[in-house]
């Protein structure tokens, strides 16, 4: 039986042969295996033979699998047939679908993000649309998760897409042609000022390495590049072939990038460039932030260790375990943890500790890893000291906002997105001269007052909640009115930041308003003017900083 192994992202692959680890003690080992599975079968037998009601045996058994696999860990799942698309499209580099793609906003099912060549913007759908219906069935209180099986399907095939647009009456109904479409890795590529290159990645897949490539080909051909900004916020991860192919295009030949070692030590294997890079020596800086994991974990640990570059931002997510494709009878398959890897200065990232939670009750349990003991320290290749057990730390801690919190609360809770799409619902086409005026903000202000108060700040809506409560108390008219001039004065300083901001707030709603007449790559090529760890990664390239951070000792634990 073949497997395929991966490295824990939400999906990555790795090919390769598995052989299960043969425990210590033979005997005692298999003893209780078959008492284990004689006491799983009886019970089975009994439930299906004589509960009070009738039971799917089918059901049964998916139920005692799930639950088992959550008892190791949460990347160790069942899947059926039907359940492996993300890891298909990671490993063939394409999908058959509308080239959308969807997520919850104001708790409906919401396109957040479109292809420029894909058949759903050539049908007229836009960012910011809701999706209300595929064909006939209704899609808008779905997950995106869910939403999956009603996109895919043949090439050539049709579907009739519903939407409801935020300032529109009715809604718009558009027949949309299912395509093959590339997997596209490299979200964003861009010049900056200076001659600092930019690539954002969202995700590893088949072709990451080469689409890497491509764009640092085509960034050389516009410039002589004076460095390089390899972004990696909000990426969970992919295939482990893929990051070590995006490591060995900056990292001397036969240099190790990961190791992975299953139980007992077992299972050792190295990844190691076996090509001779195309920027040796080219200025580098990683930006990383908490959402980046897995796979993005092994470029940032490989580029830090082997002191090739700078890492930027915020401490990544801590994901740091191996996992294998097993399949299994009736077209399902088991994607189980099999090993760890490890970055080549030998240190684990992974942050918890699942070993720890699967403990008797009564014994310790420390979940998170090296919770009880001192994490060991190990050295890049420079002798700067990095740590072990809780994801890769930034080599420069920087925060990734520069909204104040009252915007940036606005901003998470869609209200530029909703305005953006009310306002852009009225008009075919966007001038080329566009720009957010005072009027523009004035009338956005207007819309934030007449938002349900949890929307506009956490702080009004408990005011508003507050002063009901008093009401329903019987509390004197003095307090009540105490609490409604707070409230009133909550909401002046709301209007009162938001103008006071109005040159951050009027750019987030261009980039905002733009996107509903391209892809959310307008967004991002404007965004970057503001990006703190942007900012910070140009200076920093562009100075003698750059070569003294790796050149000296820095704590790793900032």
């Amino acid at each position: 039986m073949k497997r395929t192994h991966l490295i824990l992202a939400y999906t990555v692959f790795v090919t390769g042969a598995s052989a299960a680890p043969v425990p210590t003690d033979d005997a005692s080992f298999y003893l209780r295996l078959a008492r284990s599975l004689e006491s799983f079968g009886a019970v089975f037998r009994e439930v299906n033979t004589t509960y009070v009601d009738e039971v799917d045996p089918e059901d049964l058994v998916e139920v005692g699998i799930d639950a088992m696999l959550r008892h190791l860990d949460p990347y160790s799942t069942y899947m059926k047939f039907d359940e492996t698309d993300d890891l298909d499209m990671l490993s063939t580099g394409a999908y058959v679908g509308f080239g959308i793609s969807v997520g919850r906003r104001d708790s409906l099912l919401t396109i957040i993000d479109i292809r420029q060549d894909g058949p759903a913007k050539r049908s007229g759908i836009r960012i910011g649309d809701h999706l209300i219906a595929i064909d006939a069935v209704r899609t808008d209180t779905m997950s995106p998760q869910s939403l999956r099986p009603h996109t895919r399907g043949a090439a050539g095939s049709s579907a009739k897409l519903r939407v409801f647009r935020d300032g529109r009456k009715d809604t718009i109904e558009v027949v949309v042609r299912r395509e093959e479409l590339p997997v596209e890795t490299v979200g964003h590529a861009e010049l900056l000022p200076g001659g600092i290159g930019y690539v954002r990645l969202a995700r590893f897949a088949r072709g990451t390495g080469l689409a890497v490539r491509r764009a640092l080909s085509d960034l050389q051909e516009q410039t002589d590049l004076q460095g390089f900004i390899l972004d990696l916020r909000d990426n969970p991860g992919g295939l482990l072939d893929a990051a070590v192919d995006v490591v060995e295009l900056f990292v001397p030949n036969n240099s190790v990038i990961v190791t992975t070692r299953g139980r007992d030590g077992n299972e050792y294997r190295s990844y190691s460039s076996n090509e001779e890079p195309i920027e040796p020596t080219l200025p580098l800086a990683v930006l990383i932030n908490e959402r980046s994991a897995s796979a993005s974990e092994i470029v940032a640990g490989a580029i830090q260790d082997l002191d090739r570059g700078i890492i930027i931002g915020k401490r990544s997510y801590g994901k740091g375990l191996v996992q294998t494709m097993v399949p299994l009878p009736n077209e399902a398959t088991l994607k189980l943890t099999t090993s760890r890897y490890f970055t080549p200065s030998g240190r684990s990232i992974q942050r918890i500790d699942y070993r720890t939670r699967r403990a008797p009750i009564g014994e310790p349990n420390n979940a998170i890893a090296g919770a009880d003991s001192i994490p060991h320290v190990y050295k890049t290749s420079n002798g700067r000291s990095v740590a072990e057990l809780h994801g890769i730390d930034p080599d420069s801690a920087v925060a990734d906002s520069v909204l104040p919190a009252l915007i940036s609360y606005l901003d998470s809770e869609y209200v530029f997105g909703r305005f953006a799409t009310i306002y852009a619902a009225t008009i075919d086409s966007l001038p080329s001269t566009f720009s957010v005026e005072k009027g523009l903000i004035e009338r956005f202000v207007a819309f934030v007052d007449s938002l349900p108060p949890a929307k506009r700040s956490p702080f009004l809506a408990e005011l508003a909640s507050a002063r009901t409560r008093a009401l329903a108390s019987g509390w004197s008219s003095t307090s009540l009115k105490s609490l409604e001039q707070a409230e009133k004065a909550l909401e002046r300083e709301i209007g009162r930041t938001i103008r006071l901001n109005q040159t951050l707030v009027g750019e987030r709603l261009e980039q905002e308003i733009r996107t509903r007449f391209g892809t959310d790559k307008i967004r991002e090529s404007r965004a970057l003017r503001f990006d703190p760890l942007v900012r910070a990664a140009k200076n920093i390239l562009s100075s003698p900083q750059y070569r003294l951070i790796l050149a000296t000792q820095v704590p790793a634990d900032q």
